[in-house]
C-alpha cells in the first residue's frame, strides 16, 4: 500500500512490519450495534410494562428515550468515523481523511455528553421516584443524591463552553496537521479530567440506592437481591474506564487513527450500556409473571387444604400516599412493596422506623364460606 507522503511528513515512515491492511472498525461497528440493539428492546419492554400496569408514562421513562435517542447518535457518529478511517492505520488513509476524521472527533463529545447525561437524570428521576427524599431520618442517601445530580448538571455545561474556546480558531483542531496556525488548551488533559470526573459520578449513582434499599423492611437476601440488580450497571463504569484508557492512548501515540477506533467505541458503547441499566430494575414486574406462570404450571391439579375447608384468602394493597411511607404499586417496578403489599414477611412500613399499623399499610379480606347437605333421610351435615 502506497503511503500519502505527507502523512509520512507528519507522522514518519510506518513501523516496520506494519500491516497498513488491517482495520478492526468493522468489529467496532457490530459490537456498538448489538448493544445499541439490546438497548431498544429493554426501552421497548420498559415501555411495555409501563402500559401493562396501566401506569402513567414519568419523566424518568422520557428521559431514558432521549438517552437512547442521544446512544444512537453516538452509534452513527462512530461508524461515519470508521468511514473515514478510525480504527486503521494513520499510514493506511490520506491527509484530507485524517482532517475530516477530526472534525467528527470535535463534535463527537457535543453528543456523547449529551447522551451520558441524560441516562444519568433518567436514573436519578427513578431513584427519586422510587425512594422519595425526606421521608426518613437518613441523610446518606439525600446527600449522595444531591452530589451526583450536581455532578450529572455541571458535566455537559463544562465540555459544551470550553470546547468552542478550545482551540483559536475553533478549526485549528482539525486543521492543525494542514500546517494551520493557530493554537489549543491541553485537549488532552482536559479530556482526561472530565473523563474521571464522569466516571467518580458513576460510582457515586450506583451506590446512591444502597443507603436508602438497606432500610426497606424486608429479609436481607431480598435486599442483597434489589441491590445486585441496582449494581448490574456497574460496566457502565468499566466502560467509562476504557474509554478513558484509550482516549489517553489516542493522545498519547503516534498511531492516533488505530486508537481513535476504540475510544469511539467505547464513547458509544457507555451511553448504551447506561441505557440498559437503567431499564433493567424497571423490568422486575416481567420476571414476576414469568415466575407466576412457572408456579402455575406446576401446581398439583387435586384440591388443596384451603379449597377443602371451603376458605379464600385474599390480601389487598392499600397506601396512604400522602403519608409519604409507602408506594402504590404503579410506582414500584422493583417490587419494593413486596413484603407488605404482596403477602411477604413485612408487619408494617416498607420502611423501618416509620410509624403505622399493618392495618394501615394493607387490608386482608377474608371470605369464610360454608356449605350444608341434606340426605334423604333428613340429616344434615356442615363442611
Amino acid at each position: 500500500m502506497a503511503v500519502d507522503p505527507n502523512i509520512v511528513a507528519i507522522f514518519g515512515p510506518p513501523p516496520k512490519g506494519l500491516d497498513l491492511e488491517k482495520n478492526v472498525i468493522t468489529t467496532y461497528n457490530v459490537v456498538v450495534c448489538v448493544v445499541l440493539g439490546i438497548a431498544v428492546t429493554v426501552v421497548a419492554l420498559r415501555f411495555y410494562v409501563r402500559n401493562m400496569k396501566s401506569a402513567n408514562i414519568e419523566m424518568d421513562d422520557w428521559a431514558v428515550l432521549v438517552s437512547l435517542l442521544c446512544a444512537s447518535a453516538t452509534v452513527a457518529m462512530t461508524i461515519l468515523a470508521g468511514e473515514h478511517g478510525s480504527g486503521a492505520h494513520v499510514w493506511s488513509i490520506k491527509l484530507t481523511t485524517l482532517v475530516d476524521v477530526f472534525k467528527i472527533v470535535y463534535a463527537e463529545p457535543f453528543v456523547y455528553a449529551l447522551a451520558v447525561t441524560s441516562v444519568k437524570i433518567s436514573i436519578l428521576l427513578l431513584y427519586r421516584r422510587l425512594f422519595p427524599l425526606g421521608i426518613d431520618k437518613n441523610r446518606l442517601y439525600t446527600i449522595m443524591f444531591w452530589i451526583a445530580t450536581f455532578m450529572t448538571t455541571i458535566y455537559p455545561f463544562i465540555l459544551w463552553i470550553t470546547m468552542p474556546f478550545a482551540c483559536r480558531p475553533v478549526s485549528h483542531f482539525w486543521n492543525q496537521y494542514l500546517g494551520a496556525k493557530g493554537k489549543c488548551i491541553e485537549v488532552k488533559l482536559f479530556f482526561l479530567v472530565l473523563g474521571i470526573m464522569n466516571m467518580m459520578n458513576d460510582i457515586i449513582i450506583l451506590t446512591v440506592p444502597i443507603p436508602r434499599i438497606w432500610t426497606l423492611h424486608m429479609n436481607n437476601k431480598t435486599k442483597i437481591s434489589i441491590i445486585c440488580i441496582m449494581l448490574l450497571g456497574s460496566f457502565v463504569c468499566v466502560a467509562s474506564i476504557a474509554r478513558i484508557y484509550y482516549l489517553w492512548g489516542f493522545f498519547q501515540n503516534l498511531d492516533a487513527t488505530w486508537w481513535m477506533g476504540p475510544s469511539f467505541a467505547w464513547s458509544s458503547l457507555e451511553p448504551s450500556v447506561a441505557v440498559i441499566s437503567a431499564c433493567l430494575p424497571t423490568l422486575a414486574p416481567l420476571f414476576r409473571i414469568k415466575r407466576i406462570n412457572s408456579t402455575s404450571r406446576g401446581t398439583p391439579s387435586g384440591p388443596t387444604d384451603l379449597s377443602k375447608s371451603g376458605s379464600k384468602h385474599f390480601q389487598l394493597f392499600s397506601v396512604n400516599r400522602t403519608k409519604g411511607n409507602a408506594f402504590g404499586s404503579d410506582d414500584d417496578e422493583v417490587e419494593l412493596t413486596y413484603d407488605v403489599g404482596r403477602g411477604g414477611t413485612g408487619d408494617g412500613s416498607i420502611w423501618k422506623n416509620q410509624g403505622g399499623s399493618a392495618a394501615e399499610q394493607g387490608i386482608v379480606v377474608q371470605t369464610q364460606v360454608s356449605v350444608t347437605h341434606q340426605d334423604r333421610k333428613g340429616r344434615t351435615s356442615t363442611d
